[in-house]
């Protein structure tokens, strides 16, 4: 017992973030890792060589989170809604606290691949969960498939399943491609791939398409030479998961079928195929042309979405009159809706800083960073259509993976050769 303790009393930050990607499918929970780091950050600035370290981190910490949360704020001040603008704002803070106290105790690598080690089993889970449910029509929790996608342990939150796990994909596939053997690497992919297609999110699609395409590279490089007569194999599994896919599962059957209406070229056929995602696109737009400088506010964009949508937006005939779309479905047409040019400049200026400080890492950080890197890229992905930037699911997953990758900048490099920069 009292080693049990004690090992708690030093693993509980890397506990502390499992549990966060643990409680991804219960809604608000996700705050309480969020809050425990946020407010362990002044009781580690009173010990010396914490103190150093949080001086070290917030040089990079904190420019990149006045990126995000200074267009927040200049958006508040005329928002449609500018109490729930100010609340979001303001609350924000936990965000910036919460990555540098993980960047403090996180800090060693061990640590951090036990993080990643875990997820992976987790996410592993979340496959598993998925396809038998689509089987057998409720999970191994006896939770019911929703009629309108898979959703697994996400219950009425379906939506989020098929993208949460592409985005966190690289961590799984890095933890399988640096410790398991080549097939297990494939069946992982493979496995997670095939979870992603069935949940039915076309978003999910699009992010393991990129997946895809970056170890396809990586797998040309020299520290991949085991991996590489396996991973010819990967063209074949792709098109045997989505055949089986397609075969196995209605909702896939049914996405693939809507998205095959762009091939009509008509304007309703773009329409359909968008899950009538284009007027919301061009409500977006009218938006940010008539608040070009900080917006309508953040998440007040239900607000100002009854105000200048068309006269026969569908979302709004569909609701009675009472509502329209929640957010812009795009993340860069919500900075550019919700905080206005402020936050485009915002997030601009954000991502040349990340790539510039990326340029100065050496590789062997590089080496650690790149499960994180390559889950940020993917939530930040432009060309996509999935849920608010802004809204508290989305903030805190990319915060903290933010706090991971910040973790990842140490005085000490990884024991390793091999980088897949």
């Amino acid at each position: 017992m009292n080693l049990l303790l004690k090992r708690l009393s030093t693993d509980w930050p890397s506990w502390l973030a499992i549990s966060f990607f643990a409680l991804l499918p219960f809604g608000r929970l996700i705050e309480i890792p969020l809050a425990v780091f946020a407010l362990s950050l002044p009781f580690l600035a009173r010990n010396t060589v914490h103190r150093e370290r949080i001086r070290r981190v917030s040089t990079i910490a904190i420019p990149l989170f006045l990126c995000f949360w200074l267009p927040m704020m200049f958006s508040s001040f005329d928002s449609f809604l500018p109490q729930k603008s100010w609340l979001v704002s303001l609350s924000a803070l936990r965000f910036l606290a919460a990555a540098i106290s993980m960047a403090v105790l996180l800090q060693a690598d061990s640590v951090r691949w036990r993080v990643i080690r875990w997820t992976s089993f987790i996410l592993l889970f979340w496959a598993v969960d998925g396809f038998v449910q689509l089987i057998f029509g409720s999970d191994l929790f006896g939770i019911t498939m929703n009629p309108d996608r898979l959703n697994a342990l996400f219950v009425k939150q379906y939506q989020f399943f098929g993208p949460t796990l592409a985005i966190l994909s690289p961590m799984l596939l890095e933890y399988a491609r640096r410790h398991w053997p080549g097939w297990a690497w494939v069946a992982a992919f493979t496995l997670t791939l095939g979870a992603v297609l069935i949940a039915g999110m076309r978003a999910g699609w699009l992010l393991m398409g990129l997946v895809l395409l970056v170890y396809m590279w990586l797998m040309l490089r020299q520290e991949n030479r085991d991996l590489r007569k396996i991973s010819l194999s990967i063209p074949a599994l792709v098109a045997a998961t989505i055949i089986g896919s397609y075969l196995v599962s209605p909702l896939f059957q049914a996405r693939v079928q809507q998205s095959l209406a762009l091939t009509q070229g008509t304007h309703a056929a773009l329409d359909t195929a968008s899950t009538y995602r284009m007027p919301i696109f061009k409500t977006s737009l009218v938006m940010f042309q008539a608040h070009p400088i900080n917006g309508v506010g953040v998440r007040a964009y239900p607000a100002a979405y009854m105000q200048y949508a068309a006269a026969d937006d569908i979302h709004i005939q569909r609701s009675g009159g009472k509502s329209g779309a929640i957010h812009a479905h795009n993340i860069v047409l919500e900075v550019m809706a919700d905080t206005g040019s402020i936050g485009l400049l915002g997030m601009l200026t954000g991502l040349v800083l990340a790539w510039r400080f990326w340029r100065k890492l050496s590789p062997a950080r590089r080496y650690e960073a790149f499960p994180f890197s390559l889950s940020l890229a993917l939530v930040l992905f432009p060309l996509n259509s999935y849920f608010a930037l802004y809204g508290v699911y989305l903030s805190s997953l990319i915060w903290i993976l933010f706090g991971l990758w910040l973790a990842c900048i140490g005085d000490t490099p990884a024991a390793t050769p091999d980088s897949p920069d």
